[in-house]
């Protein structure tokens, strides 16, 4: 069972490689044509984690194909092991982020020339995020613990943070999906609003 979470994990890391060196290479021009200093620095900073977690990725993949073609080194007692198990769990706060940072690239792009590829990669790495915590669960269970990871739990999942500073993505999952989303900070004038104005 074991084997299969980490042959499963290895096809969702290769997938989210693909997707991550995609990604980049659509914020290249943002960061390059940028109007002003706040723009470079936007698109720059989710570049940046981006890259950081590409090379992440890249020495993760291999440790993870040892393990998919070593079953036997699978073991608690072999601190390669947890210690790779531990990096996967720290992989799925980065997959929570990139979802995050394909979120933010549709509010800027959603009908423009990537916005097609923008979702086609959003509803691929919520569904992977989803995927990698019921597998790393799995782990977790048969290794008595030995994936949890300081750092690897987002802010949303977090039941000390008050609910006022995690995103109801949730709620507005379907706005962000399937139309242009509504850019924060500019009002949507209703019938209502310009009768009571």
């Amino acid at each position: 069972m074991t084997n299969e979470a980490i042959k499963e994990l290895e096809e969702l890391f290769i997938r989210t490689e693909e997707a991550v060196t995609t990604f980049m290479n659509m914020l290249q021009p943002k960061i390059e044509g940028a109007n002003d200093e706040y723009q470079h620095l936007y698109w720059h900073h989710i570049y940046e984690e981006e890259e950081q977690r590409l090379d992440r990725l890249k020495d993760l993949l291999p440790r993870v194909n040892h393990y998919v073609n070593n079953k036997e080194d699978q073991s608690i007692d072999n601190l390669e092991f947890i210690h790779l198990l531990q990096d996967i769990s720290l992989e799925k706060f980065g997959l929570h982020n990139f979802e995050e940072h394909l979120d933010l690239a549709l509010y800027d792009d959603s009908t423009g020339e990537h916005g097609e590829t923008l979702r086609s990669m959003r509803k691929m790495a919520e569904a992977d995020y989803k995927r990698i915590k019921v597998l790393l669960n799995t782990l977790n269970e048969a290794y008595g613990g030995a994936a949890n990871r300081a750092g690897s739990v987002p802010t949303d999942e977090k039941e000390h943070v008050g609910d006022h500073l995690k995103l109801g993505k949730f709620s507005n999952e379907h706005t962000i999906m399937n139309e242009k989303p509504i850019i924060p900070g500019k009002k949507k004038l209703t019938v209502g609003s310009l009768k009571y104005n």
